[in-house]
């Protein structure tokens, strides 16, 4: 079994940590994931970086209380699990819903315990509305989230297998795709049906500009689920954000070319957090680094 954390409410939230020396890196999975969906990416940064990731409440080997599966919620439950491994100076890294966390979480905290933050193909809102029509292609109003908490109900393994058709464009290992679909199948179809109804129709558009640490924005540009347009939205409105567009890529970008996404992380949490207006514009660093 993992290391747990007991946070404010009770529910223990399951970690895992690699390597011993360099900045913090803290992952947050997305919706139906957990943090094995980062095996291919936190072993090769903890070479540079001292790597966390955490199942979130009702997924993976996390508690699975009957309450709590809102999004703020789990936003605290990453704040308590700062506060209690004493992580300082942490570039926190969201893909998906994990996105979303990080926004409730400034919204909340501020940038407490964080110097970066890095979101993984995700738009500020995801249902559509008058002023938005470039949410998820997936659950995007009230009659998308009927049908999948229908499938969730009835099919749940038809979701986990979905997943595995709609967000991902190139070829993966067959014993990770097992590996996917079953951490999938470990989580609670409720909460993931409540999480997702919170999740959709926040709009976090407000909060963008008020960030106030470096980020990074990395986009799929054959993400099956969010428009380009929509996650390049995030680029355009916080303050000191930099964008890399993985072409070929699909949503889980991250398990389609870790090679780069790792460098991507590596470089960008290496980085002096202070640095001459001139480094800024400078472009990411090559693999080479990654390597050294």
């Amino acid at each position: 079994m993992s290391p747990t954390v007991q946070v404010s409410d009770g529910v223990s939230i399951a970690y895992e940590c690699w390597g011993k020396k360099g900045p913090v890196v803290v992952f947050i999975h997305g919706w139906s994931g957990s943090r094995h969906y980062f095996d291919l990416n936190a072993g090769p940064l903890s070479k540079h970086c001292r790597v966390y990731a955490l199942d979130l409440r009702s997924h993976g080997e996390s508690g699975r209380p009957t309450w709590g599966h809102h999004v703020a919620r789990l936003a605290k439950d990453v704040y308590d699990v700062l506060e209690f491994l004493d992580l300082w100076d942490v570039t926190i890294v969201g893909t998906s819903l994990g996105a979303s966390i990080i926004w409730s979480f400034f919204e909340l905290f501020g940038h407490a315990h964080l110097a970066k933050a890095v979101f993984v193909d995700q738009p500020p809102l995801q249902n559509r509305a008058e002023d938005w029509a470039l949410g998820s292609n997936g659950c995007y109003d009230a009659a998308s989230l009927a049908r999948l908490q229908t499938t969730l109900k009835l099919d749940f393994e038809s979701i986990a297998q979905g997943n595995l058709t709609d967000c991902l464009s190139r070829p993966i290992r067959p014993d990770v795709l097992d590996a996917l679909k079953e951490e999938t199948m470990r989580a609670d179809p409720l909460a993931l049906s409540k999480i997702m109804a919170d999740h959709t129709q926040l709009d976090w558009r407000p909060t963008l500009p008020r960030i106030d640490i470096p980020c990074l924005n990395v986009i799929g540009g054959k993400s099956g689920l969010c428009p380009l347009e929509g996650c390049q939205y995030i680029t355009q409105h916080v303050p000191d954000c930099e964008e890399v567009i993985f072409e070929d890529c699909n949503h889980w970008l991250y398990l389609e070319d870790p090679l780069r996404f790792n460098a991507l992380i590596a470089d960008f949490a290496m980085r002096p957090r202070v640095a001459e207006a001139s480094d800024l514009q400078a472009p990411i660093q090559s693999l080479e680094t990654y390597h050294a």
